[in-house]
């Protein structure tokens, strides 16, 4: 399972060197090339030597970094709670610079070009966080597949048999093949087209599946499962069957044996992302017991489903199906009233009897701390809450306006469940203009999750596909929620 890499370091000069120095061999380790490990690497130096020169005056201070890897990009995290500092108002500005040697933001504006973003969060009280985000290249499949092979017209295949067997690191241009043919360049996750990013993300861990081959031994099928940085759960995030070997029981045999493979991995659950285009992974994952607990609204841009639909008129909305791999028989939990009587019934769903717990005396620190998660590509940002504190709603209205001026324009917050101080601040970010998503069973650190959601982008309720009536109810729960502003 893939960690985040954390640094905690003082303001002394005589760290910048070995910080380079580990960011250019993390780069290289985590996939970069050589030279884009060293544009991360002098980015990184030269914002840990603002903060080490600048951020503390003259006071003795602590900062961090936290490194992330995922298949299709590295961030390097800073934060820092040092004197308050906005880069909007520290522009470069190059006529300036010349004629009055007036160097201010050149640092900055050096960042930028170096990497592929650069995002600041001023979080008050929580201090300041830098987000550098260069996203790895590699060979694309496109390059050893002509583009034709994907335009013939798909006739069924003669009647066969398969077998499912684990994939290796060896598949991995196999996996980039078939999706490629089946897909052309609209499957979702960009990763799947580089053979060498699979093959990394099977050789760290991060993911196993498995592959479908006829009798004669061609691949037709691929399905994994992706582990989760925080959580001993996993998601049945890709999946493929080439389509003229659709609607043969492929999906939902090679789902069954990837549920066999978690749990011998001991993990505690599976969830998918069920895209709300068609209800065709709803329908396989509602077969082998999945329940869905939550309506993601304009979670992905738009994207043709070669095969399946035209181009879809709305950006693209999923449903969380969870299967519990070791269902809790109880719990307690604090549900917010306006929620109780549909969590109460997610929780049945997943075997699991929940009991309310009543919230008698709750003491709020001063100063939330959250995790903020955005992916620029998809347009949306998760705001986990890991403690409540009385400056919540600011944070998270600072947070949104801030990264709205990114192109974030979907926001979910997930509210830890078995802590008091979700029931209120759950109202709270309803006044904000949060409405229900789901739950979210054990999502992090292996605890349940509230997620709320707010959407920015324009859509339409009848264009989303739900199959279980679960599902509906959700949907139908979320409509009239928004359409009254509360429930």
């Amino acid at each position: 399972m893939n960690q985040d890499t954390h640094l905690k370091l003082t303001n002394r000069v005589s760290v910048i060197g070995s910080v380079t120095d580990f960011t250019y061999k993390w780069g290289l380790n985590a996939g970069l090339t050589d030279d884009e490990a060293l544009r991360l690497a002098l980015a990184v130096d030269e914002l840990v030597t603002d903060v080490v020169l600048f951020a503390f005056g003259d006071e003795e201070g602590t900062f961090d970094l936290i490194y992330r890897w995922t298949p299709s990009d590295v961030e390097v995290i800073v934060r820092e709670l040092g004197e308050p500092f906005d880069p909007e108002r520290h522009t470069y500005d190059p006529d300036r610079a010349l004629r009055e040697g007036n160097f201010e933001g050149a640092g900055l504006e050096l960042i930028r070009h170096l990497v592929d973003d650069f995002v600041f969060l001023n979080k008050g009280r929580q201090g300041k966080e830098f987000r550098l985000i260069k996203r790895t290249t590699a060979e694309h499949i496109a390059e050893a597949v002509p583009y034709e092979a994907i335009n013939k017209p798909v006739e069924p295949a003669p009647e066969t048999t398969y077998t499912i067997r684990p994939v290796t690191r060896d598949d991995a241009e196999t996996i980039a093949k078939l999706i490629y043919r089946t897909y052309g360049y609209t499957y979702n996750k960009e990763e799947l087209y580089f053979p060498k990013k699979i093959e990394m993300a099977l050789e760290r861990g991060e993911k196993f599946g498995v592959l479908a081959q006829t009798a004669e031994g061609e691949p037709v099928g691929y399905f994994a499962v992706l582990r989760t940085t925080d959580s001993r759960i996993g998601e049945v995030g890709e999946a493929v069957v080439s389509p003229p070997h659709r609607r043969r029981g492929l999906m939902k045999r090679m789902l069954a044996r990837l549920v066999e493979m978690a749990k011998e991995r001991n993990l505690l659950g599976l969830f998918g992302e069920a895209v709300t285009v068609h209800t065709i992974s709803q329908r396989t994952n509602l077969r082998l017991g999945f329940q869905s607990t939550a309506l993601l609204l304009n979670a992905f841009p738009t994207a043709k489903y070669r095969g399946l639909v035209e181009k879809y008129p709305q950006d693209v909305s999923v449903v969380i199906d969870f299967l519990p791999l070791k269902p809790a028989p109880s719990v307690r939990r604090y549900l917010p009233p306006a929620y109780l009587p549909l969590l109460t019934d997610l929780y049945a769903s997943l075997g699991t009897k929940v009991h309310s717990a009543p919230v008698r005396t709750l003491r709020s620190s001063e100063t939330a701390r959250t995790d903020d998660r955005f992916n620029l590509e998809y347009r949306h940002a998760v705001i986990v809450v890991e403690q409540f504190g009385k400056d919540l709603a600011e944070r998270v209205r600072h947070t949104v306006e801030t990264l709205r001026h990114k192109g974030i324009r979907t926001f979910f917050i997930d509210l830890p469940l078995d802590d008091p101080g979700t029931i209120p601040a759950t109202e709270m970010l309803r006044r904000e203009g949060f409405y229900f998503c789901g739950l979210m069973p054990l999502f992090h650190r292996e605890r349940d999750y509230l997620r709320l959601q707010r959407t920015f982008r324009r859509f339409r309720f009848d264009r989303i596909e739900v199959f279980s009536e679960q599902a509906r109810r959700i949907k139908r729960f979320i409509e009239e929620e928004m359409s009254c502003g509360t429930t």
